[in-house]
């Protein structure tokens, strides 16, 4: 799924309510609101590299994670191997965007402010992307 410009995602929720009778009208006005004001939120957050790609917040500063090699990983001690891992697994998981090169990442960080300046290039989302803006739905 690709990232959308408000003015679609709107037009989208338009198409949900038509031919509804009054009652149901406003349940799904209501709900497409919702779903509305979820999106214009996604939208206006500001971009990190974490979303770009696997990485954390360290004393203010990100740090890109690298998925280790098998030999990388057979250097470590077992219990840190796991806690590397599992660090991995939690920032990919809170990657929003499917894959930017090292170019794209230091214009889209150096260029623009928020998610809604991405929309031009259409990005397609991951799947944590597609459930915190809610074009999963």
């Amino acid at each position: 799924m690709k990232l959308v410009s408000m003015i679609d995602f709107v037009s989208s929720q338009a198409v949900k309510v038509t031919e509804l009778k009054d009652v149901e009208l406003m349940q799904a006005s209501l709900v497409s609101m919702a779903e509305m004001f979820k999106y214009a939120t996604f939208l206006s957050q500001p971009l990190n590299l974490g979303m770009l790609v696997p990485a954390i917040e360290v004393k203010g500063k990100w740090v890109v994670l690298e998925d280790k090699t098998c030999e990388q990983l057979s250097k470590i001690e077992h219990n840190e191997v796991m806690r590397l891992a599992k660090q991995y697994r939690q920032a990919k998981d809170r990657v929003l965007f499917e894959v930017f090169d090292d170019y794209q990442i230091r214009v889209v960080l150096q260029e623009y402010k928020t998610i809604n300046d991405l929309i031009k290039y259409a990005p397609t989302l991951t799947a944590k992307g597609q459930e915190l803006s809610g074009l999963n739905e």
